[in-house]
């Protein structure tokens, strides 16, 4: 709520656009007094939401045909701009900017990767999409992108280096950064189970893409993959009874190198590969089971991270990665648990290290605190409506 004179408050209409929205939609639902909802597109709806009963309700989430063709052709007569018009402020994600530039309402933009990365760079992004009409379309979807980013109120986004390059040549400044929410009551650590002689299981959901050739750390696609494969063959070498769980996906697209790679180091027998049965992936509810059986968490080596490291914190396991020391001073003085490494010889010192269970679970409930503190949803809920309420009332 809103103060709008000495003693009455005033209700905001919230509205929240793309498939990344939902944990901040939630939250804001949960924890304000303002009236919130949520608009997914049909077509890109997410697999992690696929056990959510909250989606279902209509009084909370409306699922469309928002994103069509014809829309991103003339987004100011686009349904989802009328619907985006009818609330007060919006919150958009991926091609969220392209109508709510047209809603004649403020709305604050919040890129997840490709929206800010790739999408309004077409010649960036020829290689993971077909040629000929695909090219079309591309041009066309950056226009809209390009127009409506330059358009948003404000960007939150924190300011590692490919989204700080891709603002840049934009000509649009980050406002500020905003934390992942993240449901810390389905992401949580499981039970507490006997230690037995089970091999170290080591969870890396990420995708495939650590070819220099084809992705740069400076683009944010570059994941460095390999410098786990080659740590993980390191620490079997050095005697380690260790495994190592991968997630089969059609967008690894160094999936099949990665694999060769483990074949050639002669570990292949020790990696797990899980496969969600369709292109879709994995729900959430899925995917916490996996993250709750394994014993490290490991996330992406390019200096920054995503959801896999707060979803392997959240549940209370030690997550490794790399990260620009600078930017994570700036956005946390009071620190963080990620163990860092960024060569393969320190990721297997890394894994050494964390076969001891008790460095483990001191890492681990770390970890949990962090998150809690940072990225549950309550506290990232309340800090954007405060940030809403200062944009509807300035």
């Amino acid at each position: 709520m809103v103060r709008s004179g000495r003693n009455s408050w005033v209700t905001l209409r919230i509205a929240l656009f793309g498939p990344f929205m939902f944990e901040f939609a939630a939250g804001l639902r949960d924890e304000t007094g303002h009236e919130v909802h949520l608009f997914l597109d049909a077509a890109t709806l997410p697999r992690s939401l696929a056990h959510e009963p909250l989606i279902r309700d209509p009084t909370f989430a409306t699922i469309g045909p928002w994103a069509t063709r014809s829309a991103i052709l003339s987004p100011r007569r686009a349904p989802i701009t009328r619907e985006l018009a009818a609330y007060d402020v919006s919150v958009v994600t991926e091609l969220g900017p392209v109508f709510a530039r047209y809603s004649d309402n403020e709305y604050v933009f919040v890129p997840t990767g490709w929206d800010l990365k790739g999408g309004p760079f077409p010649l960036r992004t020829a290689r993971t999409r077909p040629r000929g009409r695909g090219d079309f379309s591309a041009l066309l979807v950056a226009r809209r992108l390009r127009s409506g980013i330059r358009g948003a109120s404000a960007i939150w986004a924190a300011p590692f280096l490919p989204f700080v390059n891709a603002s840049s040549a934009l000509g649009v400044s980050l406002t500020t950064t905003i934390p992942q929410p993240i449901d810390t009551t389905l992401f949580s650590p499981a039970p507490r189970r006997e230690i037995s002689n089970r091999p170290l299981t080591i969870f890396h959901p990420s995708r495939m893409q650590f070819d220099r050739r084809r992705w740069t750390p400076s683009s944010g696609q570059w994941k460095g993959n390999d410098i786990l494969l080659r740590g993980f063959a390191d620490v079997i070498r050095r005697g380690i009874d260790a495994r190592l769980v991968l997630i089969e996906r059609e967008s690894s697209m160094d999936q099949e190198e990665g694999r060769r790679l483990l074949e050639d180091m002669g570990v292949s027998d020790r990696v797990i590969w899980l496969n969600a049965g369709t292109t879709a992936g994995y729900s959430w509810g899925e995917l916490v089971e996996h993250y709750r059986s394994a014993d490290v968490v490991v996330d992406e080596f390019g200096g920054w991270f995503g959801l896999v490291a707060l979803e392997g914190a959240a549940c209370g396991k030690p997550v490794v990665n790399q990260l620009d020391r600078v930017v994570m001073g700036d956005l946390y003085p009071d620190g963080h648990p990620f163990v860092q490494a960024s060569s393969h010889r320190e990721v297997a010192d890394a894994l050494v290290r964390l076969s001891d269970p008790q460095v483990r679970d001191v890492i681990g409930e770390a970890s949990r605190d962090w998150i809690m503190r940072h990225h549950d949803r309550a506290v990232v809920a309340a800090e954007c409506a405060k940030r809403l309420e200062a944009i509807v009332t300035k």
